[in-house]
């Protein structure tokens, strides 16, 4: 759903903007729905996230936020640079988030995207998922083995010793058929000790072919509550796939 949201949870008070893309450089991970809201027209994706971006230049001015957060279905490096710089006014000076996939993740692209939005603080989100890499390739077709993991912790170490201010966050997915229960905890668990912090994500099926959910157990949610460092259960309607905001 294209639009901006106000939203208040434990990361605190943000505002959220989510834009329409050109389509993911991968597009192979067998859980994401995210294609339905893409396109490969740059008058459409300027002309809509445009909008988007005015829309949330108006909520600031009516009631500022301190975070603002990014997302567009893809990674934000696969924005028209058009929509970036539009952004510009809306990331200066506040946490900023956005999402990418492990490959765009580069020293010369974080400080890059630092100078040009001058964030208080640039947090990115990277979807690992699980932490099991025969799951995480073989089943999930993510794209990011091992070596991508290690890769993206090392060089936070580096950006944070030379005083770049970033933080890197890492999705772990849940509630999905094929990962066990005790491969999420293993996940939440393993990714805690390299990375800034934890998203827990409840999947949803949106198309027939994606894998079924599966039912989440009590012990799990009170794990996840007490450990993630967000858990978003997708129940808010803006986060509804494939449809027009309001």
């Amino acid at each position: 759903m294209i639009g901006v949201f106000r939203v208040s949870d434990k990361l605190g008070r943000r505002l959220v903007l989510i834009l329409k893309s050109y389509p993911c450089s991968w597009g192979k991970c067998i859980f994401c729905p995210f294609a339905l809201e893409q396109s490969v027209d740059i008058k459409e994706i300027i002309k809509e996230n445009t909008a988007v971006v005015e829309e949330a230049l108006r909520e600031l001015r009516e009631e500022d936020v301190g975070r603002v957060a990014v997302f567009n279905g893809s990674s934000f490096h696969e924005l028209p640079l058009d929509t970036v710089l539009k952004l510009r006014p809306l990331a200066r000076g506040r946490v900023f988030e956005v999402e990418e996939r492990s490959e765009y993740v580069t020293e010369d692209a974080v400080e890059g995207l630092a100078e040009l939005m001058r964030p208080k603080e640039l947090v990115i989100r990277v979807g690992f998922e699980v932490w099991d890499e025969g799951l995480r390739e073989g089943y999930l077709r993510k794209g990011m083995p091992n070596s991508e993991v290690f890769r993206l912790a090392e060089l936070r170490r580096r950006l944070k010793a030379r005083g770049t201010p970033i933080k890197i966050y890492v999705y772990v997915l849940f509630g999905i058929e094929g990962i066990p229960e005790e491969k999420v905890v293993e996940s939440v668990k393993a990714f805690k000790e390299l990375f800034d912090g934890v998203i827990a994500i409840k999947y949803r099926k949106y198309l027939p072919n994606h894998p079924n959910e599966v039912n989440v157990s009590e012990e799990l949610k009170e794990f996840l509550e007490r450990n993630a460092d967000l858990v978003d259960w997708g129940e808010g309607e803006e986060w509804e796939i494939g449809r027009e905001s309001k």
